[in-house]
This record gives C-alpha cells, structure tokens and sequence, in this order.
C-alpha cells in the first residue's frame, strides 16, 4: 500500500516511534501493519496519521508516481547533455523528499554522480562513490549502471583508460538500455591508440545519438570517428568533414562542440602541416571557452605550439602567451598543462638541455602515468633521437626498446 510507505518515511523522517505516531489514533502495532501494506485501513484512519505527520497524503502521492518519470527524464537530460533541462529537472528533485526512500534513492545516488561528473565535481564524486562501494544486493540495471559511471570516472577524472575499459566491458546491454555507453568505450579505446575499436564503438553510438534525435552527441561521436580516420598513415585531410560539422554548430547552437571541434581542426591542421590555419583555429576556439579553464589552457597550449612552429610571430610574444598558460595552469591545478607550458618556454628560450632533462624527468612519466599513449609515444620518439644524436647509445636504446615493443607482431614466420 502506497500510503503505508509513505507514512513509514515521514514518521522516520521526524524520528517518531510507531507508538508516538499512532497515539489516541491507532496502536502502535496497528501502525507497523499499515506501514507493511498488511490490512485494510480506514481514509480517516490515514488522514489522521498524515495530519499528526504535518504532510498532504494525497499531494505526496502523487509526488511518489511522477518521482520516477522525473528521474529518467533526469537521465536523458544529463545523457544529451541538455544543461537547461538538467539543471531544471535537478532542481524539481531537490524538493522531494521521497527522493530518499528505497524505491528511488539508488537511482537517485547514482544520477547524481553521473551529475557531478557532467559539472566536473570531482570531490561529491568521490564521496558518492565510496557510499555505492558499500551497497549489496544491486539490481542488474543498477549494477550496469555503476559500473558505467565508474568507467566515466576513470576516462574523465582519473584518466586511467585501461581501467575504464576494464569496467564499461562489464556493462549488461540486456538490464541496461543506455548504449550511450559505447561512446565511452569509443573514447576509452582512442585515448589507448586502439582505433578500429574505437571507430566501432563510436559507430554503435553514433546510431543510439541519431535515432534520439541528439546533435551535440552526434557531432562529438563523428568527431571522435574522425579522428580516427585522419590517424590512418592512408587518409588525406579532412578539412570538408570538419567544416561540415563547424557549421552544423552553428545551426544548432552548439557552442561547446564547435569549440571542441575548431581545436580539433587546429590540431589536424598541424598534422597536414598548415600551422597558419592552424593559428586561426586555435584562436577561435579559445574565443569560445572561458580563459580560467582547461579547456582554454589546451587551445592556447595548441596556438603556442602552432605559432611556434609556423615562425611569423616574434618569439618573445609566444612566449609571454606560454608563461601566461603556465601561470593559469599553476593557480587551477592543471598538472599536464604546466608541463606542456614548462616545455614551451625551454624551447623558446633555446635552452635544449633543460627542454630535455625536463621532458625526461616530469613531462614523460606524468604521461606515462596517466596513461596517455599518443603523447608518450611521440616523445619516446624525441628521447631517442636526442640521445642517439649524443652518442648515448645505452640511453637511445632504452627508448628504442619501447617503441619496438609496441610495434611487435606475432607472426608464424621461421
């Protein structure tokens, strides 16, 4: 009986015994009876209890039967990235206080980190995470789903791949109808340079993205395949692809995911070699990104680079613009942006071997680390050439060993 569980929650809720809530209007164990959903019980009997408990039974349970339509509008909000909506929706919840019982407070918990997560909370992640490592006896739907936003954990926060991929290939597809997940082992694959898995995983997003009718995630699942595609030693550029996405932005108002794709476009203009374009991209990206952020600290990090490599602007101006980024790196924390600012500097300076004791010593092993394989293998690469040029042959061969390790194939040839 519907009545009885929210009656049980109020009267907890203002630490009230059985006893003191049914006083002059029912026994104590009539009360627990009622509570279970164990006999029939009067309207004014429960209009009594509602009155003592200081709640309107009715409005409360009609409260309860929109709480979970609520919560998985909440979910498809936060999946589409719909911020407006999401912060609405979280809002509405946050007046609920049958939120907190059984039937609704796992699902609740675990959008909530998935919240935090979207807002970059780190530290409620955390905490919530540590609550839900203690829960028993998990659904399958709640199991799938912990293990999923344990592997957006890893991918976004702790940067640790391999363990992200470990937990999202756990994920039930049968109790968990989110295939938003692929996505996320899309990502996870990409950021270990494993690019047919990623371009099939993205693939099997991109189709959930576009029959949701969900552009942001749209453009961020092609995107993400087409960085894989421009990895391949055969592809040519794909400037009409990236302008195709820019302006279906536009259309659409999606000022994030042009950002993320002009910065995108500026690093694949660097690859084909056109550090003009690629001066210019980096340069509207970070017009749409808020300068005390990461996300802008990476563009800079890519106009400091490009400017540097394309050779027009004086060398004390790019640097002024990377001891800048250092400074912003070194008051929010951003550990890998310090690093890549610390080496620009040593290279506009000219100062070689401090630009490579400082790569060897900081810059390579944070990589390492966090398990950043594209960047660690194209300086392992750098640390090979500087000390085979040295003539430090036990040194090159240190960084030689691990680029071929990588490269080693199991064949049947004698």
């Amino acid at each position: 009986m519907l009545e009885g569980k929210i009656i049980k929650f109020y009267r907890e809720l203002r630490n009230m015994t059985q006893k003191e809530l049914g006083d002059g209007i029912c026994s104590g164990t009539h009360v627990s009876k009622i509570e279970r959903g164990l006999t029939e019980v009067s309207d004014e009997t429960i209009q009594f209890l509602a009155d003592r408990l200081q709640i309107d039974i009715q409005n409360e349970m009609n409260l309860y039967r929109n709480v979970e339509l609520l919560l998985k509008k909440w979910e498809e909000a936060i999946i589409m990235k719909l911020d407006v909506k999401t912060e609405t929706i979280k809002k509405q919840l946050e007046q609920i206080a049958l939120l907190q019982i059984p039937d609704f407070y796992r699902t609740h918990t675990l959008l909530l980190t998935r919240y935090y997560i979207l807002t970059e909370q780190q530290g409620k992640v955390e905490t919530l995470l540590q609550e839900m490592d203690k829960w028993t006896e998990l659904s399958h739907r709640d199991k799938s789903m912990l293990l999923h936003i344990k592997g957006i954990y890893g991918l976004q926060m702790k940067h640790d791949y391999y363990e992200a991929i470990d937990l999202l290939k756990q994920v039930d597809p049968t109790f968990y109808n989110n295939p938003e997940y692929y996505y996320h082992m899309a990502v996870a694959y990409h950021s270990t340079n494993s690019r047919v898995l990623s371009y099939y995983y993205a693939s099997k997003a991109l189709s959930y993205f576009e029959k949701s009718h969900c552009y942001a995630r749209v453009i961020e699942t092609e995107m993400l395949m087409l960085i894989q595609i421009e990895q391949e030693p055969t592809s040519g550029p794909q400037n009409e692809k990236y302008i195709e996405l820019i302006e279906m932005c536009e259309n659409f108002g999606l000022e994030k995911q042009k950002a993320l794709l002009l910065h995108n476009f500026g690093y694949h203009s660097i690859l084909h070699g056109n550090f003009e374009d690629a001066c210019q991209y980096y340069k509207e990206s970070m017009q749409l990104k808020d300068p005390s952020t990461s996300n802008y600290l990476g563009s800079l990090e890519g106009y400091v680079n490009a400017a540097t490599l394309l050779g027009k602007e004086p060398a004390t101006n790019i640097l002024q613009l990377a001891e800048r980024g250092l400074k912003t790196a070194q008051e929010n924390g951003s550990t890998t942006f310090v690093h890549f600012f610390q080496m620009h500097i040593y290279r506009l300076k000219k100062q070689n071997d401090e630009y490579h004791d400082y790569l060897e010593t900081e810059l390579y092993p944070h990589l390492k680390k966090l398990g950043y394989v594209l960047p660690a293998e194209h300086y392992e690469i750098i640390l090979f050439d500087f000390y085979n040029k040295n003539g430090d042959v036990c040194r090159a061969n240190e960084y030689a060993k691990y680029i071929a390790d990588k490269n080693r194939r199991t064949n049947q040839f004698v």
